[in-house]
C-alpha cells in the first residue's frame, strides 16, 4: 500500500479518517502494517502490501473463497488464456473508453475505480495513461491480483467489499462497475456506494444482466437453483462437462460463438455466486436518476450487438 492512499481512504464502517501504523516498509511501500479507525474502534490489518478493508471477512469469507477460487482457475489458465469473457485485454481498454465515451489523454492526472476488478486485466492496462488507478475487489486471491499489477506504482489494490467501500465520497473522476453490483442481493444499495464516489462532472459506468433477456447459463442457473451450494471443485468439473452442449446451441441458434474454455468460464461464473440480480433499462436508469446523474445513455447490448444479455449505462454526475 502506497501511503498518499490514506488521503482519500476512510473507514468502511463509519466513514471516518483512519490512522496508518506502519510495520514493514519496503521502497516506501506498506507491506504489513495496521489502519486504525479512532472514532469506531475498528481497524483493519495491510497484510502482503494489501489494505484488507472488510468489515465482516467471516459473514463474507464464502463469497470471498468463491471469486478466489475462479480467478485462481483463470490465472492457472484452466479458463480462458487470451481472452476473459470472451473479449481480449484490447476490446476490454476498447470498451473501457467506449462506454465512457472519454479517450486516452482524458485519463491523465484523473483517479480510476475499477470495481470489482477480478484478475486484474483491464486494472493493469490502465495504469499506462498515467492516471491514478484503485482495483476492489473481495476474492481470497487478492494476493496475486496485487503482484499482477505490482509493475504499475500508479496503480492500487484495495481487499474491500462493495457492500462498506473504504473511500471517501466524490473522490473518483471515473468509476468503472461491469457486471460487479449483480453479484449482491442488496443492488441498488451497492450502486448508491459507487455513485457516492464520483466527483461532481466525473462519469459512472455500471453493466448488469438483462432481466428481459437472460442467457442460458442463467436459465441453467434459476433450473438447478442451488448451483451456488455445489462443491466448487464439482462445479468446476461440470462447467467443463456443459460447456461442449452451450458451444452447440450457439452454432445452431447462431448466437455469438465464444471458445469452449469461455464458454466453461461463463458457466462457473452464472453458477456460483449465491445471487445474480437481473435489471431493466427503466430501473437501471431510475438508479443514475436518484444518484443525482445526467447525460444518462443506457445501451441494451440484444439491441446494438455488444453483448446480448446486458445493460450498460453511463452517467455524469451533476
Amino acid at each position: 500500500m502506497k501511503r498518499q492512499i490514506l488521503n482519500i481512504l476512510c473507514c468502511p464502517k463509519c466513514k471516518q479518517t483512519l490512522t496508518l501504523m506502519e510495520k514493514e516498509v519496503v521502497k516506501d511501500e506498506v507491506i504489513d502494517g495496521v489502519l486504525d479507525c479512532s472514532s469506531c474502534q475498528s481497524s483493519f490489518k495491510i497484510m502482503n502490501g494489501v489494505p484488507r478493508m472488510i468489515v465482516d471477512l467471516g459473514g463474507r469469507r464464502e463469497l470471498a473463497e468463491s471469486w478466489g477460487f475462479q480467478w485462481d482457475k483463470t490465472t492457472e489458465r484452466k479458463f480462458e488464456i487470451d481472452t476473459l469473457y470472451g473479449k481480449t485485454k484490447e476490446e476490454e481498454l476498447n470498451d473501457f473508453f467506449h462506454f465512457l465515451d472519454i479517450i486516452p489523454n482524458d485519463l491523465k492526472g484523473k483517479l480510476i475505480l475499477d470495481a470489482g476488478c477480478g484478475n486484474g486485466r483491464l486494472t493493469k492496462a490502465l495504469g499506462k495513461y498515467r492516471a491514478e488507478v484503485f482495483g476492489i475487489e473481495i476474492a481470497s486471491s487478492i494476493e496475486n491480483l496485487y503482484e499482477y499489477c505490482r509493475p504499475y506504482k500508479n496503480v492500487n489494490i484495495v481487499q474491500a467489499d462493495i457492500l462498506n467501500l473504504p473511500f471517501k465520497k466524490a473522490t473518483f473522476d471515473y468509476v468503472w462497475g461491469k457486471l460487479v453490483i449483480c453479484y449482491v442481493q442488496e443492488t441498488e444499495h451497492a450502486f448508491k456506494n459507487l455513485s457516492d464516489l464520483v466527483k461532481s462532472y466525473g462519469k459512472l459506468f455500471i453493466a448488469v444482466p438483462d432481466k428481459t433477456n437472460l442467457p442460458f447459463t442463467v436459465k441453467l442457473r434459476d433450473f438447478l437453483k442451488i448451483s451456488h451450494k455445489i462443491p466448487r471443485k464439482s462445479l468446476f468439473y461440470l462447467s467443463w462437462c456443459l460447456a461442449p452442449s452451450l458451444s452447440l446451441a450457439k452454432r445452431v441458434f447462431k448466437k455469438h460463438r465464444t471458445s469452449l474454455r469461455t464458454n466453461a468460464f461463463f458457466l462457473f461464473n452464472a453458477m456460483q455466486p449465491e445471487f445474480f440480480t437481473r435489471h431493466t433499462e427503466e430501473e437501471v436508469i431510475g438508479w443514475f436518476r436518484k444518484g443525482n446523474f445526467c447525460d444518462i445513455i443506457c445501451i441494451n447490448g440484444a439491441q446494438h450487438g455488444i453483448y446480448e444479455h446486458g445493460i450498460y449505462t453511463r452517467g455524469t454526475k451533476k
